[in-house]
């Protein structure tokens, strides 16, 4: 049984060096008279959702979350950890040496009586507490019970599974109103096809995470410098979000028309400015949001790495010209 010296439970843990674990990294075993089990937590099953959240796989994003874990693209979580369900090997033995006679752990036995025996558990113990206690001879010991059954999985890791099988798609881009027609203080509409990707719903230990991806803006890098004198400082991107990113451009707009979504070139791609190409290059660079929602009433957000398309644009310029009525 377990002994109490002053109010104070004596405690002594036995680590023996085995195998690795075969439950899950960072659980203990408790043991005491009447068994082990305290703090113990078993493997989760077989391609369980615990450790390191997954944002930290190639094309993982940050995150962000509410409720009692916060979701971010290399969010921890506490899954269901690695390998099968297994009760731990503990079996009672004597303490070698033996405690002095004037031990707690005797209580009202002797050496000539029984035993101080502890739990000696094969794949060793962390962060458990064994109190040895007394036995006496001939009394059988008794059996560690099973650990208890796992934590349930952080819903920011199935978030993030989720997350990753959602295909982020790259911008479908548009130039208006007459991509032949580019000019210099010309506005270019800008316009993207509308992309919708399917929701996925990831389950696991009676968690379940629904992840929605969503488009929230495309930002247009038009190419052009603000002075062709420093070529290398160009000029300031455009970002356009919601209903303005998929507005087309009319056939025959008016000069007072003005884009929803566009930008206005000041210098013509010539050959010099241009390298020989006589066009300037466009960046449309789109950011996703996977907006996820739990039935443990947890939410978050994953913002995707950026999805770019490029293109060029051959940028001229338009001329009046003054002709003489006909005779």
């Amino acid at each position: 049984m377990l002994r109490h010296v002053g109010g104070v439970l004596v405690a002594a843990i036995l680590l023996i060096a085995a195998s690795a674990p075969s439950w899950a990294d960072g659980t203990g075993v408790g043991c005491g008279k009447s068994g082990c089990g305290a703090g113990a937590a078993s493997g989760g099953t077989s391609g369980g959702t615990g450790g390191g959240g997954t944002g930290t796989s190639s094309g993982t994003g940050t995150s962000s979350g509410t409720g009692t874990s916060s979701g971010t693209g290399t969010s921890s979580g506490t899954g269901t950890g690695r390998g099968g369900t297994t009760t731990p090997d503990c079996t009672a033995k004597p303490m070698s040496p033996q405690p002095a006679a004037s031990s707690p752990w005797w209580g009202s036995g002797t050496a000539a009586t029984g035993s101080v025996m502890q739990y000696v558990c094969p794949a060793g113990l962390s962060g458990g507490v064994v109190t040895p206690f007394f036995v006496a001879t001939g009394q059988a010991a008794p059996a560690a019970p099973p650990p208890p059954p796992p934590p349930p999985p952080d819903p920011a890791v199935l978030a993030q599974q989720a997350y990753k099988q959602i295909p982020i798609p790259k911008p479908q881009i548009n130039f208006g109103p007459d991509v032949a027609n580019v000019a210099v203080q010309v506005p270019v509409w800008l316009w993207v096809n509308r992309q919708t990707e399917a929701a996925v719903t990831v389950t696991a230990g009676g968690v379940s995470v629904t992840a929605t991806p969503e488009l929230q803006s495309v930002t247009w890098s038009m190419g052009e410098p603000v002075d062709p004198a420093a070529p290398a400082v160009l000029a300031a991107p455009i970002t356009c979000t919601g209903e303005s990113m998929y507005v087309i451009a009319p056939q025959y707009p008016g000069w007072s028309t003005q884009p929803a979504c566009g930008y206005t070139y000041s210098w013509r791609s010539t050959a010099a400015r241009t390298g020989g190409t006589f066009k300037w290059p466009v960046t449309a660079s789109a950011t996703w949001v996977i907006n996820w929602a739990s039935n443990t009433g947890q939410t978050g957000q994953i913002t995707a790495p950026p999805a770019v398309s490029a293109s060029q644009l051959n940028v001229g310029e338009w001329i009046t010209v003054g002709v003489p009525p006909s005779k």
